[in-house]
């Protein structure tokens, strides 16, 4: 049994009482409006704080984790509808930014709207952001490995300095907190609002506290079971394969490029598959075409008959996303590599040569962390109400996961968005279809799943207009 009194935050979601001991774990520690906190929100219509919980229930931890939360109130709260808590993806992204923007999120007008910094993330206490593990994971300079060995190192020492556990940092302790900060708001339920990696978060909480959940929103699911090292490279050449059927079925397109998808495929088989330092081979053709927005989209038919023409194999540029390493280490070096394929090395029937580790076995076993249980990869089943969205050329979550994560949520829609790409409801330039939806299923689940025609704006999508030469 988890080591904890639950201490209640007056004010908080309308509840009264207050702890103000400052050794219940977990509490709530609120931050007074003008005093520093991570994000700059202030006004009547927030509420800022920490959540403050134990980093583990081994016995010998005494570490307290200090998580910063935001309450975005309601404008005109409707009784009975649960705080829609945001769930960024990642692993490795704390997602604060978003209290900034309270309008952009429909549903805030009439539900809080809850922004938890997840264990381990930038504005954490303690942080695994271990910030030089980006640059030297990407590096191609001469001692590559050895100076990703060496910060490596100089995290797990500083971490291990301030009392970190690299192993409690997974989803099944993030979904914990997420019980704990429900525990000590005093809701009865959540509503997830989640994207990518943070739907795993969502499914894992709903199977390990299904009475808790009021309905979710999931866009770009990663159910559980799926394998993304081993199939990222399959999911890239049906999503290349679509971009060239849908200029085929342009009658523009398909004059300035005839038979594409053809030609454009036949070069990448035409072309060793394994590169040397003066020849194109498989991957420098299809890493020619990036394909993750709806610009890409307009110029890939080009860029696809380029590569059938390609004379030089550059590989690009390699650039470290912005995560907070540490936790993404932590995460999928624990629950993702130990169940793929990929964790015997590079798969050899792997689409154009191309690998999807997000780390290679031997960055894990630099990490060092134990794998978690497998059966916390136990498909989630729930009768939560739940809309799923897909975007269509989503090589990172395809469609077909989305059906995946279907399978077991008894009371779910799958909407697929055509030519759309990777979590779709964060597109600010498009046509916000996507978060149109979610604001709506967050008024209207049942009348949303009771409907059987594709939603209005969904049929509202013209089709790609792709630059031509």
């Amino acid at each position: 049994m988890r080591r904890f009194i639950i201490a209640v935050l007056a004010g908080v979601l309308g509840l009264p009482g207050v702890s103000s001991a400052q050794s219940v774990l977990p509490r709530f520690e609120t931050v007074e409006e003008g005093a520093p906190f991570p994000v700059d929100v202030n006004g009547p219509r927030y509420q800022r704080g920490f959540l403050v919980i134990a980093q583990s229930e081994a016995p010998e931890d005494h570490l307290e984790l200090r998580l910063p939360v935001v309450i975005v109130r309601a404008q005109a709260p409707v009784p009975g509808r649960a705080p829609v808590l945001f769930l960024p993806g990642g692993p490795g992204v704390g997602g604060l930014s978003a209290a900034l923007y309270p309008g952009a999120y429909p549903w805030s007008a009439e539900r809080d709207f809850v922004i938890l910094g997840r264990r381990g993330t930038r504005h954490a206490e303690p942080s695994l952001r271990c910030e030089p593990i980006g640059p030297a994971l990407v590096s191609r300079k001469p001692g590559a490995r050895a100076r990703l060995e060496q910060v490596i190192a100089e995290c797990q020492s500083a971490l291990e300095a301030q009392g970190v556990r690299r192993e409690a940092y997974n989803t099944a302790a993030s979904a914990s907190d997420i019980e704990a900060l429900r525990a000590v708001l005093g809701c009865e339920q959540w509503s997830f609002f989640a994207l990518s990696y943070g739907t795993r978060l969502a499914l894992t909480y709903a199977r390990d506290y299904p009475e808790r959940v009021q309905s979710m929103v999931l866009d770009s699911p990663l159910p559980h079971g799926v394998q993304f090292d081993d199939a990222y490279p399959g999911h890239l050449e049906a999503s290349l394969r679509r971009v060239a059927q849908l200029c085929a079925q342009s009658d523009d397109c398909n004059t300035a490029y005839p038979d594409l998808e053809t030609r454009f495929f036949g070069a990448i088989d035409a072309a060793p598959r394994q590169c040397g330092t003066e020849r194109v081979c498989q991957r420098h053709i299809v890493n020619s075409v990036p394909l993750s927005s709806a610009s890409d989209l307009q110029r890939a038919p080009r860029l696809m008959e380029e590569a059938t023409r390609l004379e030089t194999g550059g590989e690009g540029v390699a650039y470290a996303s912005d995560f907070d390493w540490g936790v993404r280490l932590s995460v999928w070096c624990s629950e993702a590599l130990p169940y793929a394929q990929r964790r015997n090395g590079p798969l050899s029937d792997s689409f154009a040569g191309l690998d999807s580790a997000v780390f290679t076995p031997e960055t894990c076993a630099l990490w060092d962390v134990p794998a978690r249980p497998q059966t916390e990869l136990q498909q989630t089943v729930s009768e939560a109400p739940t809309l799923i969205l897909a975007g269509e050329l989503d090589a990172l979550t395809p469609p077909s996961w989305a059906y995946e994560a279907a399978r077991g949520l008894e009371r779910s829609r799958v909407i697929i968005l055509p030519a759309g790409f990777h979590t779709e409801t964060t597109n600010w330039d498009g046509d916000g279809c996507a978060l149109s939806l979610a604001a709506r299923f967050f008024s209207s689940s049942g009348e949303m799943l009771g409907e059987t025609e594709p939603p209005a704006c969904v049929e509202a999508r013209s089709a790609p207009e792709f630059e031509l030469r």
